[in-house]
């Protein structure tokens, strides 16, 4: 019997045996070793789907990474390289990238070319840009690009019309662009560890947003619009700079819990009172 799997997950490797590579092989997993290279035998492996090397000591991912033109997923988090070579534009099958935990400097701008990408993991690296190109790939639904050094996110974004699930925390972000509340699918919006001062006027327009985390930033003030969230179940706004909050967030038919501990709340308004009579539990 052909084998397809070939699992070597916390193994202690230093290399990877390319007599282990047989052309049959559809998935790899390779996670929690220490190599530091990957060998030439693996990327003429016709089928192989699946690859997994996170978490091992590579410092470098070679050109002909773009010869797995099969590969649906790719994890390479958690190792310490800077850059990742133009032909990974190649991996046009792809469809869950996950490069978190890395030392990247940037992202190569052929990756626009994984036109099936849906799942895209980029967090804790150097990064300093999100780039525009990321608007283009079309089938995003869940995109992380948390605990970088991003100080501000393109326009862009908002064409990405599938998007479930958005994570840019721990960032030095100072605003977001009102085309973030063009996504009309967005579910879960994750912007906590930044330096926003306000948010969109447009925000109640993410008509299906159930979980909103804003907290620790420099928020002053909430905009009107909050209370359009009409399937929010979750605002965290803890550690901002309020005082108040508009009459609007009574209308929040779905909501659930409101965080607002460390802000400059000193009582309950009626607004709160009235959320909590309805189920809500309110923090402050």
């Amino acid at each position: 019997m052909l084998t397809t799997s070939l699992s070597l997950d916390r193994q202690g490797l230093t290399t990877l045996d390319p007599h282990l590579l047989s052309a049959s092989l559809e998935r790899i997993s390779a996670r929690e070793n220490q190599l530091t290279t990957l060998p030439d035998a693996l990327w003429s492996l016709p089928n192989l789907k699946f690859l997994s090397v996170g978490s091992n000591q590579i410092h470098e991912i070679p050109p002909q990474i773009g010869q797995l033109t099969t590969l649906t997923h790719l994890l390479l988090d958690g190792n310490p390289f800077t850059h990742l070579p133009d032909s990974m534009g190649q991996l046009v099958n792809v469809q869950i990238l996950d490069l978190g935990h890395c030392r990247l400097l940037t992202l190569p701008a052929t990756l626009t070319q994984l036109q099936r990408l849906e799942f895209f993991y980029a967090s804790d690296n150097q990064l300093t840009e999100c780039p525009a190109w990321i608007g283009e790939l079309a089938h995003l639904r869940y995109f992380n690009m948390t605990d970088n050094r991003l100080k501000v996110v393109p326009d862009t974004l908002g064409n990405l019309h599938q998007l479930i699930e958005l994570r840019l925390y721990n960032n030095q972000l100072t605003r977001l662009p009102d085309a973030i509340c063009q996504l009309p699918h967005l579910r879960e919006l994750y912007l906590q560890g930044n330096i926003l001062d306000a948010l969109p006027d447009a925000i109640g327009d993410l008509a299906y947003l159930r979980i909103l985390d804003c907290r620790n930033n420099r928020l002053t003030h909430i905009p009107d619009g909050i209370g359009d969230l009409a399937n929010l179940l979750y605002l965290d706004l803890r550690g901002n700079r309020l005082t108040h909050l508009p009459p609007t967030i009574t209308r929040l038919p779905k909501l659930e819990k409101l965080d607002l501990r460390w802000n400059q709340f000193t009582q309950k308004s009626p607004e709160l009172r009235q959320l909590e009579e309805r189920g809500c539990l309110v923090y402050i």
